[in-house]
């Protein structure tokens, strides 16, 4: 089922309203991942059917922008993709750089609910349970690598933590390729300084839509 280009990518700030997400003193987490977002949704909304799961500061919970996604139409010869973006925090002061989340290769996606599109439906209509999990296993590593390549290219002195495999609702419940990605630490103070500045903000955005457009 996932042959073909993206036809899709929805794009997920992290947090939102009444959930912060990490602070350090009077930044939030929650409006970084939202100006980051912004600027991946303006670099790719031209050549995209491209949609974000919040475009200001409200609150949404997990399911909500799963079922965002899961309800989304797109061209069925290609494929959707989810993006989901966060910021770090650790109690050492040292820990610092980038990581990329893909879900757990043996948790095993249940591709049906209520908000479930009828395109998604059909895009995975003729493919078993087993097969479409294994498709999808596949593309998020090929899609997180990626990703990891392009943030590598563009940063080269920043510290890449890797690709990891977690337990994370947006990953388990978005019936697509996903992945969620920690720009960087706020409790390190490098990194914090690169977070909040809308440069470094757009190049990382810009890093993302390459790795996309690349795919």
């Amino acid at each position: 089922p996932f042959s073909g280009n993206v036809s899709l990518v929805v794009i997920d700030a992290g947090h939102g309203g009444k959930d912060p997400g990490a602070i350090s003193g009077n930044i939030n987490e929650k409006d970084i991942v939202l100006s980051v977002s912004k600027y991946l949704y303006e670099n790719l909304k031209s050549d995209y059917n491209c949609v974000l799961t919040r475009d200001n500061d409200i609150f949404l919970e997990l399911q909500e922008r799963c079922d965002i996604a899961n309800s989304q139409a797109f061209d069925v010869n290609g494929y959707p993709i989810f993006i989901s973006i966060h910021v770090n925090a650790a109690t050492s002061e040292s820990a610092n750089g980038f990581e990329i989340y893909i879900k757990d290769d043996e948790k095993k996606l249940s591709l049906l609910s209520k908000a479930t599109s009828s395109t998604l439906i059909s895009k995975y209509s003729s493919y078993n349970n087993i097969m479409v999990n294994q498709y999808i296993n596949k593309v998020n590593e090929y899609l997180a690598s990626t990703i990891e390549s392009s943030i590598k290219r563009s940063f080269p002195l920043y510290k890449n933590r890797g690709i990891k495999e977690g337990n994370l609702y947006v990953l388990n419940q978005t019936f697509m390729p996903s992945v969620l990605i920690e720009l960087g630490f706020i409790t390190n103070s490098d990194d914090r300084s690169n977070l909040i500045n809308p440069e470094w903000q757009k190049k990382m955005a810009d890093a993302i839509a390459s790795a996309i457009r690349s795919l």
